[in-house]
């Protein structure tokens, strides 16, 4: 990480170190930054590089790794895994320190990165309280946490099988050997919601909403100053804040406008009656038709909003008029479209032009006349 390579760190030894069963405590001493060793090893042959190394705990050796660049390694991964995720480090101790020596004893095996990792953060142990959760056994129970019955039993001398739910016991859980301590800095990004600003359009029916500018939340950078001790934070001090960037309102049109529907229907258009509602060919006929020469202009016959503007298999080019109040109305086999999904069209507004498009033997309007999506006979509304 930047900055540690240049740090010095002060090691406070002032725990008591349990390892292999061997009880040491660890003089107080100040020694270089563990992770200057990069900086020391770049400056050493190739050959060094190579060569086996004791790692100390403390004044402790514990194990043997390949290399000085293995603990390097080691080093990192130990300040991935305690660190704050997205935190940059400015500092860090570690306690009891951590060193290594070139050694003359090559011993047969030696830890890998991951098993020298395991051992620094697992191979500890600490008395925590067991709370059982059913009635079982202390062997059971010891058989858990790694422990011999022995172990168990020394711990809790009062105690015999069976153990009930609910009773608490002493045990040994794996702890860290060390305790690593870091002074971080992690920057946390917050969104802002963006506002909504409404402008009333006089030119829209009150039932209309139009987006005219799609809204940009805002963001907000927080430095934050942590301390934390194997990854659990034990401070945290807000340093400073700034927008990074500033919300844009949204801003949507809302319609003042009257319904646009008279509640009464007009003719479509003008033409030739040629076919009625109902049973047709063997199939229903859903509408009216009216023929015309193509090119003849369609109106609207009541005021609404356009729901449907196009292609329609069968209908070929078709219009669909939402009026507001339960009732649309369809226009069908149209040469051209001159209206939009979502555009608002008044009473005897031209929309189209007839023509021969989709299922048609001629140049005709199809109208139909529908209520709750139910069709209905147009003669009922207009008249031919």
């Amino acid at each position: 990480m930047k900055n540690i390579r240049n740090s010095v760190l002060t090691f406070t030894l002032a725990t008591t170190l349990a390892f292999s069963g061997v009880h040491t405590v660890a003089n107080a001493e100040s020694v270089k930054n563990a992770a200057q060793m990069p900086v020391q090893a770049e400056a050493q042959t190739a050959e060094k590089k190579t060569e086996r190394v004791d790692l100390y705990l403390g004044d402790k050796a514990i194990c043997q790794l390949e290399n000085r660049g293995s603990y390097e390694e080691l080093i990192k991964k130990l300040q991935n895994h305690f660190k704050t995720q997205g935190a940059d480090i400015l500092s860090m101790t570690i306690e009891p320190s951590l060193s290594v020596k070139k050694t003359d004893k090559t011993e047969e095996g030696f830890l890998t990165t991951d098993d020298a990792f395991k051992l620094l953060t697992e191979g500890g142990k600490r008395e925590a309280v067991y709370i059982a959760e059913k009635t079982e056994s202390l062997e059971s129970i010891a058989k858990r946490y790694g422990m011999t019955l022995d172990e168990i039993k020394s711990l809790n001398p009062n105690w015999e099988d069976p153990v009930t739910k609910g009773s608490k016991l002493k045990v040994l859980e794996k702890a860290p050997l060390i305790e690593m301590t870091l002074e971080e800095v992690v920057v946390n990004v917050e969104d802002i919601p963006f506002q909504t600003v409404t402008k009333e359009d006089d030119t829209m029916i009150k039932t209309q909403r139009q987006v005219e500018r799609a809204g940009v939340p805002g963001q907000r950078e927080t430095s934050v100053r942590i301390q934390s001790q194997n990854g659990k934070t034990i401070s945290s001090i807000v340093e400073g804040s700034r927008m990074s960037r500033e919300a844009v309102d949204e801003i949507v049109r809302v319609g003042t406008k009257q319904s646009l529907a008279t509640g009464k229907f007009i003719n479509p258009t003008v033409g030739r009656f040629t076919s009625p509602f109902g049973p047709r060919w063997g199939r229903f006929h859903y509408g009216i038709d009216i023929a015309n020469s193509v090119g003849t202009d369609i109106k609207a016959a009541d005021g609404g909003i356009v729901t449907r503007a196009g292609s329609a298999g069968s209908y070929g080019n078709l219009i669909i008029i939402d009026h507001q109040n339960g009732t649309s109305t369809r226009y069908a086999h149209l040469s051209r479209i001159d209206v939009k999904v979502g555009q608002a069209v008044e009473q005897g507004q031209s929309i189209a032009k007839m023509g021969n498009t989709g299922r048609s033997t001629g140049s005709h309007l199809h109208f139909e006349v529908r209520v709750g999506g139910v069709a209905q006979n147009p003669l009922n509304y207009v008249k031919y």
